[in-house]
């Protein structure tokens, strides 16, 4: 195979993903909450961001974009809270404020694997799937994190109108990367149902990456190549 282009996923792929915006969310919703009048347990709060995001989930699952605030209102309405109403979209604005507060990192070796793929002449492009932050944040983080001038196209489900595993949004990325022959690409992520199957449906290498999170969700097939690191890419893809 020819190597012209490799699209990533975004989240445990590229960037950590950890708990500390639902920390932060809870803390935020218990104050907003208190200065209303009203006290909600952190039981109450598990349960309503536990429905927020089944919301997500059914949508994702079903390839139904939404905006991101939506697993937010899904949330207050689950504790009784119209999302329009005032304490609503206090609440709503504090579910997406606790995203963009905490500061992000990239899992180990993306930059020399970014650097690596550029100086064999491979395009880069990403392939992610929005859920509570817009693709707007998601692109700012890249270039906080020194990266994003290493990547030619970006494929978000917010723009795209379609979730992986859809072939549409790995056409749209290699449409985008100067129209790449898919037999001629390989997509990076850490998902079977997602990342995987979409790859696969589109004819494209599939590599799934453990470094983040191993994903063991039954009922898919296994990726081309597993790596556990981003340097094994170079190897499995003939680069090094």
């Amino acid at each position: 195979m020819q190597l012209r282009a490799v699209t990533f996923d975004y989240w445990n792929t590229l960037i950590v993903e950890t708990d500390a915006p639902l920390k932060l969310r809870r803390s935020l919703w218990t104050e907003l909450f208190s200065e209303a009048g009203r006290a909600v347990s952190e039981e109450e709060l598990a349960a309503a961001f536990r429905h927020g995001w089944e919301g997500f989930e059914r949508r994702w699952k079903a390839n139904q974009p939404a905006e991101p605030a939506q697993s937010a209102a899904d949330a207050a309405a689950f504790l009784g809270v119209d999302p329009t109403s005032s304490l609503g979209t206090e609440l709503v604005a504090a579910h997406l404020d606790a995203s963009l507060a905490v500061p992000r990192e990239l899992l180990p070796h993306v930059g020399e694997t970014f650097a690596s793929l550029k100086d064999a002449g491979v395009a880069i492009g990403i392939v992610c799937d929005v859920g509570a932050v817009h693709s707007q944040q998601l692109r700012t983080w890249l270039v906080e994190l020194g990266v994003y001038d290493f990547v030619d196209h970006c494929s978000f489900s917010d723009e795209v109108g379609v979730f992986k595993p859809d072939p549409t949004i790995f056409a749209h990325a290699l449409g985008g990367l100067g129209g790449v022959d898919p037999t001629q690409s390989a997509h990076v992520g850490d998902l079977r149902r997602t990342d995987v199957a979409g790859a696969r449906a589109h004819g494209m290498c599939a590599v799934r990456y453990s470094g983040g999170r191993d994903d063991t969700e039954e009922g898919h097939d296994e990726a081309d190549h597993v790596i556990s690191d981003h340097l094994e890419l170079l190897e499995v893809l003939d680069l090094g």
